[in-house]
């Protein structure tokens, strides 16, 4: 199971967009603006995006991807699923698709064959969806703590597991479900501010390196892999210092590009 970072950067820079990830050839988690460094050809083959909130760096280039495929998924006859909790979805309907900011594509090209479809989900209530090869994925939303309406996703192939934790500040339900998928092969989570920021993460729930050592050391089994986003593009070589400071040294971790 491939998962390909589009964008992961906490912040506007030139260096990298903001959060999204690519399941070849038909998922998206998240939708950032990471999502313009898809090619043509796997834009077109997009058939869902998993939103783990509806924060603008997660949600931005949502509008510009339907418009952008709204002939190419007329013209297929089908729609782009989008998966998300119902208080997303909601906030979608409300403030994005509404029809000033933005049209409303799940009833055009008409309300019975919209190229838009959002599919309310349930936390820890698994679903599948197809993978490359014809090898299904089973996506498992669990719950975390981010001030909003806000989920991560486990996916597994059968063979690897991997966790996306979404944004999460440092509370006892992101560590609960994270002990609860048990053995990870790799996490996502974020770090989006240097440890002299304490006071702000804890009121924006995001984590700091000091929060994500204390995270971590909440978890029964520690990830093959971590992988840390979310970092703001202004302080990322004081987080990276202080990830070398507060990590475990046998763990392996990373930033992706």
């Amino acid at each position: 199971m491939q998962l390909l970072t589009l964008g992961a950067s906490g912040g506007l820079e030139s260096q990298q967009g903001t959060i999204a990830f690519y399941l070849p050839s038909h998922t998206l988690i998240d939708a950032g603006t990471g999502v313009s460094r898809l090619s043509d050809t796997a834009l077109s083959s997009l058939s869902n995006v998993l939103l783990t909130h509806a924060h603008l760096d997660h949600i931005a280039s949502l509008p510009l991807l339907i418009d952008t495929q709204f002939e190419t998924l007329v013209e297929q006859e089908r729609a782009l699923s989008v998966y998300a909790l119902p208080e997303v979805l909601e906030t979608l309907k409300t403030h994005i698709f509404n029809g000033q900011i933005w049209p409303d594509f799940t009833r055009l090209p008409s309300a019975k064959a919209p190229v838009l479809r959002f599919v309310p989900i349930t936390l820890w209530q698994p679903f599948t969806l197809p993978g490359d090869a014809h090898v299904a994925l089973q996506v498992t939303p669990f719950p975390v703590s981010h001030g909003v309406p806000t989920c991560g996703y486990c996916i597994s192939d059968g063979t690897t597991q991997m966790a996306i934790s979404g944004d999460t500040g440092l509370s006892d339900t992101t560590i609960a479900s994270l002990n609860r998928l048990g053995a990870l092969d790799r996490l996502v989570i974020e770090c989006a501010f240097s440890n002299h920021l304490d006071a702000l993460a804890d009121i924006a729930h995001h984590l700091t390196p000091q929060r994500l050592a204390t995270l971590l050391d909440g978890l029964h089994t520690l990830p093959e892999t971590l992988s840390i986003t979310h970092l703001k593009p202004k302080q990322r070589d004081t987080i990276i210092m202080e990830l070398r400071q507060e990590l475990p040294s046998t763990l392996h971790w990373e930033l992706p590009l």
